[in-house]
């Protein structure tokens, strides 16, 4: 028998429903459980109003749908979103960049266990990826020294990579 997760699935055995159903309800249910939880602390321990509640946990089910849907990273919809509601553009950034760290995780495991991914390539990729973090993330501490209370050129820097991305 074969080790990879898609051969247990294919089987058509009782076991195989069980694992695929489990799996996705066990998924869904947790996502939920942590969003009405989540949304009972913010607008309870944090006074946020409802309004604010619900539209950051909207745009984080229609991020995780479109990730999953066509891919489209976190990073496209979140900065903007953030910056929208007034979030200060590094933490916006910040708070983008965490978010994304959890979905990249999440699809990367499952394209290990199914053997979808040329390792060559990924440490290539990688590599130059952590390179041009590096170098994102030192320009706009940059931006912040130099440039104490203009947060717009913040504010350009991530507009520019999310048309640059586009």
């Amino acid at each position: 028998g074969s080790c990879r997760i898609d051969a247990w699935l294919s089987d058509g055995s009782v076991m195989a429903w069980v694992l695929e159903h489990l799996v996705t309800a066990l998924t869904f249910w947790s996502c939920i459980l942590m969003a009405v939880y989540y949304g009972h602390m913010a607008h309870c321990a944090s006074n946020w109003p409802l309004r604010t509640v619900a539209a950051y946990q909207g745009c984080a089910m229609a991020t995780g749908f479109l990730a999953g849907l066509v891919g489209v990273g976190g990073g496209l919809i979140f900065a903007p979103f953030f910056l929208l509601m007034g979030m200060e553009p590094a933490v916006a950034v910040g708070t983008s960049s965490t978010c994304v760290l959890f979905t990249s995780s999440s699809t990367t495991a499952q394209y290990l266990f199914t053997d979808r991914i040329v390792m060559s390539l990924a440490l290539v990729y990688g590599a130059v990826t952590l390179a041009a973090s590096y170098a994102g993330t030192s320009l706009v501490h940059v931006l912040q020294d130099r440039c104490r209370g203009r947060r717009s050129y913040i504010t350009f820097v991530v507009a520019a990579g999310v048309a640059i991305s586009a």
